[in-house]
């Protein structure tokens, strides 16, 4: 493992440097998503949620709203290749039936704004939108920054000039990119101290330990595991630090996951499609060079140790295995295993393993840095389990 302590524009160590990276990337990202979903909030005003409200009604009370219900809609029904109204029913979950509207618009004597209602759902965008808003929110909060309100004025610009949701959308696929661990060291300073040894926290960030306490309570990290040594320098290397619930550090670990997540998403995708050519998937792509870099120090997950089945907690036992280990001081002492064969049979039972604790953290730690996603250590009653 490295030290980052020489990449230029990384104080990993500095209370302020965090300060302006969250007023500088996290604060963006919030006023964007704020903006999308206020003007989402407008539209639904006039266009109501309850599925009765007609397009004549949208006509007599905002006339400029029609595009966002009508742009781009082919006389046969179908959308055109970046129609205002799909992005519209895509992003925001508003819409009309296109095909009812060209049908009924063929029809003599017939005024098809009388029939055709406006429909609202939520979206996959939305959410995304919504859960980006909320925990910006929260990381703006911990350093006290006020959050800039969405004007009027602001949404009024963005009915008169549609084609400005395009530069926002923009803006803001630009700066999900900025903040994930793939772009950012902040990001990937959270991420990889998610599940950490002290020892190796120090070795890729030595400037922590001058101000570690004070630190930790900014960045929000606590205790996962304190190992119980007698040798204090020991037990201080080997203690498993981790993200304490709602701290900085956690909610940038859950903002880039949210982001990894939904950039895989097809109607997520669909919009950000209007803005961009290609859509990168960030956690593959940060996945591949974390394996690469593993083959370079030619790592392996140690073959002395068993792992359980990741689909063990997801109620399917049927071929998974479960592990755990006694922990006694420096030493794993006991294996508890529980075993689930494909053909049904299952065992229970333990038997003596005396593998070392100190050494194991060692071999598993280059692997937790870059990746926690890998593995999870998980540690309860002096009991460890390794689940993969």
């Amino acid at each position: 493992m490295q030290s980052y302590d020489e990449i230029q524009g990384f104080e990993y160590w500095n209370i302020e440097a965090w300060k302006d990276f969250i007023k500088n990337y996290i604060m963006p990202l919030h006023n964007l998503t704020s903006k999308l979903l206020k003007l989402r909030d407008f539209i639904l005003t006039i266009v109501g949620t309850n599925g009765k409200i007609t397009l004549s009604e949208v006509e007599r009370k905002r006339r400029d709203i029609l595009p966002f219900l009508l742009g781009g809609i082919k006389e046969d029904g179908e959308y055109k290749d970046n129609s205002l109204a799909k992005l519209v029913r895509f992003a925001f979950g508003i819409f009309i039936n296109p095909k009812e509207w060209t049908t009924l618009e063929k029809e003599e004597g017939l005024i098809a704004f009388d029939y055709v209602i406006i429909k609202s759902e939520t979206t996959p965008f939305i959410e995304f939108l919504k859960k980006l808003n909320e925990i910006t929110f929260h990381i703006i909060k911990m350093v006290n920054i006020e959050s800039k309100e969405v004007l009027e004025s602001e949404i009024e610009e963005i009915i008169q000039k549609p084609e400005k949701i395009l530069e926002i959308i923009k803006m803001l696929y630009v700066k999900c990119l900025e903040i994930s661990a793939n772009h950012n060291y902040y990001t990937f300073f959270a991420l990889s101290i998610k599940n950490l040894p002290f020892k190796y926290i120090i070795i890729a960030y030595p400037k922590l330990q001058a101000n570690f306490n004070l630190l930790k309570d900014f960045l929000g990290l606590e205790k996962i595991f304190e190992p119980k040594i007698i040798e204090a320098k020991v037990k201080e290397d080997y203690t498993i630090w981790g993200h304490s619930k709602n701290g900085l550090c956690d909610f940038l670990y859950n903002l880039n996951n949210i982001i990894w997540e939904n950039f895989l998403n097809e109607t997520v995708k669909n919009v950000l499609n209007y803005v961009t050519t290609s859509i990168k998937n960030l956690k593959q792509e940060y996945v591949q060079k974390v394996q690469q870099k593993l083959e370079e120090i030619k790592w392996k997950f140690p073959e002395y140790i068993k792992t359980s089945s990741r689909s063990y907690y997801q109620g399917v036992y049927s071929g998974v295995y479960r592990y755990q280990y006694i922990i006694s001081g420096p030493i794993l002492m006991e294996e508890i295993y529980d075993e689930y064969s494909w053909r049904g049979e299952h065992s229970f039972g333990k038997r003596e393993c005396n593998v070392s604790l100190l050494n194991l953290l060692d071999d598993l730690s280059p692997a937790l840095f870059l990746y926690p996603g890998f593995f999870e250590l998980k540690f309860s009653n002096n009991m460890l389990e390794i689940v993969r």
